[in-house]
Parts: structure tokens; sequence; C-alpha cells
């Protein structure tokens, strides 16, 4: 590893821009590394020792551990940190953000490593490891691998990792990613299990194969556990903006502890519908309820205004549907606060009568 520790430099005097960053390919010749970033503006003698360009100089010594470079990345300043090989050819480089970078925003700030990350024959893996879980892919051609990106995420990112941890860097290498051992064993993260089958990957079996999070989609934090049955249909408003989104609901339920996104279904205020967690899966909005339930959310705050007509058509709609497919009548349709009296969901200012109603004429139909 480069570094010891994750050391974050703000390149100083680095000009601010809104381009993404473009990264030099490993095996490129010092010389070229420096046409594209400049000199290095820092210098790493070994894990303790660092200096500037221009005392590094004065010291008179040719060799070092590695150099930093300026890398302004969109709004921030950060540093790439390079090691040479004997030959001046870049070995490994390490990205060090002054600042942080979901996994799913990655590809606005890094969009030719995000091609490479999501690409058919890249493969994911994690391991269990000091101060908390490592996430890598591998890019590869072919059977072989040729680099592994291994990512660092920042120590108060409260969740497991997933599609919604903040990454803090990454460094690149060729052949397999390498691992940070600690000595404070108790820090070791527990209980954090992942999607995806398990399997010595690579030939150590120190890692494991994993989702691959930069990839479009909806993932959990952790395994779901499948329902018991069906007995009941809950209806929630969000109690958020209309202009909420999926990816605004599942921030904040990751932050809340869950694994996920709790609701199977999403509907929004021009009629669309979105995929929440499974529905074979169970939830977590309707607490007592969960194992035995399906959850329905509207986007929205209906205590402070009253759904749309389209809306409230997509709604029930899509109640109906699931009713059928079930093979439950409608006073299996219950609106959250009947389920948990601590709560008004799903408003005030939801027409639960007209709800109920609608749906009793089209079950008719």
């Amino acid at each position: 590893m480069l570094l010891c520790g994750l050391v974050v430099l703000a390149a100083a005097g680095a000009v601010q821009t809104a381009a993404a960053a473009a990264l030099p390919a490993l095996g490129e010749p010092r010389k070229l590394v420096e046409q594209q970033h400049g000199p290095a503006y820092i210098v790493q003698e070994d894990k303790i020792h660092f200096y500037t360009d221009q005392q590094w100089r004065e010291l008179g010594r040719k060799r070092a551990k590695a150099y930093g470079y300026p890398l302004p990345v969109r709004e921030m300043n950060s540093t790439l940190w390079v090691e040479y090989d004997a030959q001046e050819r870049m070995a490994t480089q390490m990205v060090i953000l002054d600042g942080n970078i979901k996994i799913r925003n990655f590809e606005r700030y890094f969009p030719g490593l995000y091609a490479d990350l999501i690409a058919n024959d890249s493969a994911a893996a994690v391991i269990r490891s000091y101060p908390r879980d490592q996430f890598a892919v591998g890019i590869r051609s072919g059977q072989a691998s040729e680099r592994w990106v291994r990512f660092f995420f920042t120590n108060d990112d409260p969740t497991c990792l997933n599609m919604h941890s903040r990454i803090q860097g990454f460094e690149i290498t060729e052949g397999p990613p390498r691992t940070i051992a600690g000595p404070d064993k108790t820090k070791k993260i527990v209980g954090c299990r992942f999607n995806g089958e398990l399997g010595e990957f690579p030939a150590d079996g120190t890692w494991h194969r994993a989702d691959n999070y930069f990839r479009p989609g909806l993932y959990f934090s952790e395994r779901l556990i499948p329902r018991r049955g069906t007995d009941i249909v809950v209806i929630h408003h969000a109690a958020m903006p209309i202009t909420t989104s999926r990816d605004d609901i599942q921030d904040l339920h990751l932050s809340n502890g869950w694994a996920g996104v709790g609701y199977h279904k999403l509907v929004f205020a021009d009629g669309s519908v979105a995929d929440g967690r499974p529905e074979q899966m169970v939830g977590a909005h309707a607490f007592g309820a969960n194992r035995r339930s399906l959850g329905i959310v509207l986007v929205g705050d209906f205590n402070r205004e009253r759904p749309n007509s389209v809306q409230l058509e997509s709604a029930a709609r899509l109640t109906l549907e699931l009713l059928k497919k079930y093979r439950l009548p409608v006073e299996k349709v219950l609106p959250h606060r009947a389920v948990n009296t601590d709560t008004d969901c799903p408003g005030r200012l939801f027409p639960w009568a007209e709800f109920v109603q609608r749906l009793r004429r089209e079950m008719k139909e």
C-alpha cells in the first residue's frame, strides 16, 4: 500500500474544475504521467516521511516510494499517488479524494474507469478486513485479470458496503488486490452479509465474490428474508417531498440501519411505479407485520397536500393487481396507521374512504 493510513493531501494551488478526472494507465512512463499532471508536489520516502518536491530535490535522493500529483476531480482538489517500477513506469496508482463520492455517483467523476468497472467481464469481491470490510473489482481481459481496483470508504459511513457507500479513495494494481492487516481485531466489521454466491476469489481464498455495486440496479446491504405469506397490503405515504426519488428513499432507509428501501412498490406523482424490495422478501415498512405483508408507498407528504388523481389511480390499479395475485379481499388493504397506531400514515389528507370505494368498485368489474 502506498500510504500509512488514508492521508488526504489537497494539492496546493490546484485549479478546481468541473471536468471529470482522466487517469493515466498502468505501465505509462513517468515522463508521460508528468506531462499530463505536472511535477509531483509531494514525495513519500517511506511510511512516515513526506517531503515537498523542492525538499526532495534538495536532499538529492533519486528514488522514492511514491509521488503525489495534483488531481482536480470536479469540485474536489485530490491527489494521485503513483509508484514507479525500476524502469520508471507506473506500477500502482492510488487516488485519495479531498471529499467522498457515493458508488452510485462514481460515473460522474471517473467515467472512463466506471465503464471498465461495469463491463460484463468484470468481477467484484469483498473481504472482511481491518478496520472495515474491503471491496474490489477485477477488470478482466478474457480469462485473465488485468487490473484490480480496491476501494477505501469513509470511516463514518454508517451502512454496510453497497451502492450508497461513500468512497474516499481507491488503488489500482495489476494482479489481485492487497489486504490491510490491523492489530486491533475488535474493530473488525462483523454481521454485514453480502448478496451473491460466495466462493474462493482469487486463489488465496481471502477474497469472496460479491455483487458489483457499480452496476445499475437496487442493491441491499444484507441478505433478505423470504416472507412467510401475504395476509395484508399496507398503504403508506413517504412523508417526503413529491419530487423524492427511489434513491432518496433508499438513502434514508439505509441511514436508518435497514438493508435498503423497505417498501415493495413505490408510486410517484406522475403515476409511474418503481420496484423496491422484492415482493417475496420481508419488507421494512410496518412494524410487527412485515413478515406477512406487502408495502406500497405513494411518494409525497399527505399531511401537507392531497395526492393527485393520476397517482391515486395508479396506486389503486397496482393494489388491485396485488389483491388478485395473492387472492385477497379489499378488506385486507390497510392504511399504515391501522397496523401501527403511533403514526398517521398515509397522511391526514389521503382520501382513504374514496380510495377503498374505488377498490371495491373496480374489484366487482
